[in-house]
């Protein structure tokens, strides 16, 4: 070892140094002998490797595959041509030109709605059987068996009396009958075959009636606006704060109705406050209520105030208009029907008993 760390050793460093061409020959021609068969080995190796058939794979289509061609979309239906119309007819069209029309494109419009006729009913149906049980009774035992010690005169009075007393027994019956519940305007395109004559007027006139007998469902009827006469204007009387006895209100503007609402709203907040704060008085004051709706309809049952006479057709009817709710206040009544006091028997003047 010490031989060739002295002589040797350097002796062959020196030899490489003094031949690096053949080296450096010997070293190209052993790479470049070299290179092609590590590049068909890599060539292989990398081309059968699953890496490189993915890319293969994604890159390239397959043959027996086709492209997949777009979905046909459907092709829009073509429009039709517009007939040439000119604007006016097409605003008359559109925009109707009678009241009648427009309440005809809105469809069934409420015109007008009756109070409750309850205790009105309860009035008449027991005073007609306090008037039918007392001639019944009578009849019985003063005309068919009247007692010996009777002077003559005494049955031929109560026969008098009878008569009356059934005469108003039949008062207070038919009383109950012809009460106008509702007022209805119904598009004549949607009762065509209902419809007396097709195209004679855009609406016809729906009235809802309270027939005689009780439980019995109420009697409607369709008429002609023309059939219908009304026996004064109804702005005069619905246009009122609490009725007929009321004085009338003007029509009142935006800022007032909206100024209205607000202080309807505030006395209902205050009457609820009221209430709250008193409890123990407020059943007196429901049945001082109640007690008011009932004295009113059973003394509309002798006076039969605030009922008014309505031609409807051939008939008469009684329309209540002490209480009832109309559109805009009889306005659209006032505009659709016609007034013609005449119309009625008795005049206009003994229609309304106040």
């Amino acid at each position: 070892m010490a031989s060739f760390s002295r002589g040797l050793g350097p002796q062959f460093f020196l030899l490489l140094r003094q031949q690096p061409s053949t080296c450096a020959r010997c070293i190209n021609s052993s790479s470049s002998s070299s290179q092609p068969l590590n590049h068909l080995l890599l060539r292989a190796r990398f081309s059968s490797s699953p890496l490189r058939l993915a890319i293969k794979s994604k890159s390239k289509p397959s043959p027996s595959k086709k492209p997949q061609q777009p979905l046909l979309q459907p092709s829009a239906p073509a429009s039709k041509p517009k007939a040439n119309i000119s604007p006016l007819l097409a605003s008359a069209r559109v925009v109707p030109s009678t009241f009648a029309e427009q309440l005809a494109v809105k469809g069934r419009t409420i015109l007008y709605e009756s109070p409750s006729h309850l205790w009105f009913r309860i009035g008449c149906f027991s005073s007609a059987a306090f008037c039918v049980s007392y001639t019944v009774y009578q009849y019985w035992t003063i005309l068919l068996h009247p007692p010996p010690d009777l002077y003559w005169w005494i049955p031929h009075a109560f026969g008098v009396i009878c008569v009356f007393m059934a005469g108003m027994g039949m008062y207070f019956v038919l009383g109950t009958g012809r009460i106008v519940r509702s007022i209805t305007a119904v598009p004549a395109a949607s009762i065509a075959k209902l419809a007396k004559s097709s195209g004679a007027s855009p609406i016809y006139i729906e009235v809802t009636s309270q027939r005689m007998a009780p439980f019995l469902p109420p009697k409607k009827k369709l008429y002609l606006p023309d059939e219908v006469q009304l026996p004064f204007r109804m702005l005069g009387i619905f246009g009122t704060a609490g009725g007929i006895n009321e004085p009338r209100k003007e029509r009142l503007s935006l800022v007032e109705q909206v100024r209205a609402a607000r202080k309807e709203i505030e006395d209902k907040k205050k009457e609820r406050e009221y209430t709250m704060n008193h409890l123990m008085t407020a059943p007196f004051r429901d049945a001082k209520k109640a007690f008011g709706g009932m004295w009113s309809g059973i003394k509309r049952s002798f006076s039969r105030e605030g009922f008014a006479k309505i031609k409807l057709g051939e008939q008469e009817f009684k329309l209540d208009v002490m209480g009832g709710w109309a559109l805009d206040d009889g306005r659209a009544m006032d505009r659709l029907l016609a007034v013609r006091p005449n119309a009625l028997s008795g005049g206009a003047g003994s229609i309304l008993r106040r």
